[in-house]
């Protein structure tokens, strides 16, 4: 085991994406098996939040005090068997897919950074551009081995149910307890995953380094498809790209059947504009797509359904970009993931915070929680740009006040929650509640269920000893 007190050496893992300050920590611990982390943690005294790759943005890995565990040592890629891995929770998304790439097989889950561990992206849920048809990483994991704060351990496996007791290595058992709390129904990341009947396993997915420390996954893979049609659409007025994707909802052609639709605004477009010159001049909105193709031979088939089925539908077919070769995919993959950067690097120069959104609705309420987006933002004077996963009803409000202008967009932040809370949605998607959104998480579930939600934490965690400050 690795310990780590010297202030230089402990201060790299003090930072994540989320640029949150202040964190502390006594020391780093760095187990290299799981017989030495059991062993720290039944001897262990202190609070403890797990590091993972730091490219989380709720500063759910800064700890507030006590030590750091990190399962960086943890790196393990098992063979490929039952189109299944496993995988050590340190393994990026990265990593994995170059694992993967020359089998037949793939990883669905993509979110935007690819260096995250498969354990962080764990921890929050993760999912990524093409959500919108393979779902989050819950829906990806099969099996995970678990260790308590108290160092007691347990395997999980789907199947496992919470009508029956959860079985811990020493023998001792805890029943899951009786609450009226259920997760809302839409794409979510926010707290405790909690359903009628649902796996054991998927309450530790999503609980934000809460609950227990993983120490092996395994996750389910797909077959990898024989090619994608890609491009990006550009549309005439923003509405028009909101309709489409409604429109595709409810389309019955096989061909017609993405796995991708990530939406940018005007505003996104503008900035956009001086890295990719040949984004029309008069385009409104964009819509990033994707559609996996099982059959090289259907390709054309599947490309001609795509060109009759955007006909009269708004879109500016002349000028929208759609992929002839391998560089245009990886162009297009550049294009949805370019926005983000330039808004950190246009943040960094210009000493501003970014005030980002991550919340969704249901399917029934995509055109009105458009509509509101804009009406709200358009009433007021600060800077904003919307981008993000439009299928899947979840877009990021980014609000880019001046200095005098932070509290009036937290005003705009709350407004926005209200509504979104009210339509019965989620204030995290993807992103996991950490530290930054407590209050909304507060607001989002009520007193009441958090009481539900603390009693599930103190069953796996008595003394409150991991991730503190996180989501509860």
């Amino acid at each position: 085991m690795i310990r780590k007190t010297d202030p230089q050496t402990i201060a790299p893992y003090l930072t994540d994406g989320s640029n949150f300050s202040g964190g502390s920590a006594d020391e780093v611990i760095i187990p290299e098996s799981v017989d030495e982390l059991i062993i720290f943690l039944k001897s262990n005294d202190r609070p403890i939040t797990i590091a993972g790759a730091g490219t989380g943005v709720t500063a759910s890995c800064i700890p507030e005090s006590g030590l750091i565990i990190s399962l960086e040592r943890f790196v393990e890629l098992g063979n490929i068997i039952n189109a299944s891995v496993d995988v050590g929770p340190a393994v990026s998304l990265a990593q994995l897919n170059d694992y993967l790439e020359p089998s037949q097989y793939f990883y669905p889950p993509n979110p935007t950074e690819s260096l995250a561990s498969i354990g962080g992206t764990l921890a929050t849920n993760a999912s990524g551009a093409r959500s919108y048809k393979y779902g989050a990483t819950r829906d990806y994991v099969l099996e995970a081995d678990i260790v308590l704060a108290d160092g007691r351990a347990l395997s999980l496996s789907r199947g496992d149910t919470i009508d029956q007791p959860l079985k811990f290595s020493d023998g001792s058992e805890e029943s899951f307890p009786e609450i009226s709390y259920t997760s809302p129904k839409c794409k979510n990341a926010a707290g405790y995953y909690v359903r009628p009947g649902m796996d054991w396993l998927d309450l530790f997915i999503g609980s934000d380094g809460t609950l227990g420390i993983v120490t092996r996954i395994r996750l389910k893979l797909l077959p990898r498809p024989a090619s994608f049609i890609s491009g990006v659409l550009f549309f005439e007025s923003e509405e028009a790209s909101w309709h489409l994707v409604s429109s595709i909802r409810n389309s019955d052609d096989e061909f017609i059947n993405p796995c991708s639709l990530e939406y940018f605004d005007r505003r996104s477009l503008d900035r956009l504009k001086n890295k990719f010159e040949d984004i029309p001049l008069d385009a409104e909105s964009a819509l990033f797509f994707e559609n996996d193709i099982n059959l090289q031979e259907e390709y054309d088939l599947a490309l001609e359904a795509w060109f009759d089925y955007l006909n009269g539908k708004g879109v500016l077919l002349d000028d929208s970009w759609f992929a002839q070769k391998p560089n245009d995919l990886k162009r297009f993959h550049e294009f949805r993931h370019t926005i983000p950067v330039m808004l950190n690097e246009e943040n960094s120069r210009l000493g501003r915070i970014k005030i980002g959104t991550d919340m969704a609705v249901s399917d029934s309420h995509l055109l009105d929680v458009m509509r509101f987006y804009k009406g709200e933002l358009l009433k007021r004077d600060i800077d904003y740009v919307i981008f993000g996963h439009l299928g899947d009803n979840h877009l990021h409000i980014n609000l880019l006040p001046e200095t005098h202008q932070i509290d009036q967009a937290h005003d705009i932040y709350n407004i926005l929650v209200k509504q979104i809370l009210e339509w019965n949605g989620t204030v995290s998607a993807e992103h996991g509640i950490g530290k930054l959104k407590k209050n909304y998480f507060s607001q989002m579930v009520g007193e009441s269920s958090l009481e539900e939600l603390r009693s599930i934490k103190k069953m796996f965690d008595p003394n409150l000893f991991l991730g503190r400050g996180n989501i509860l």
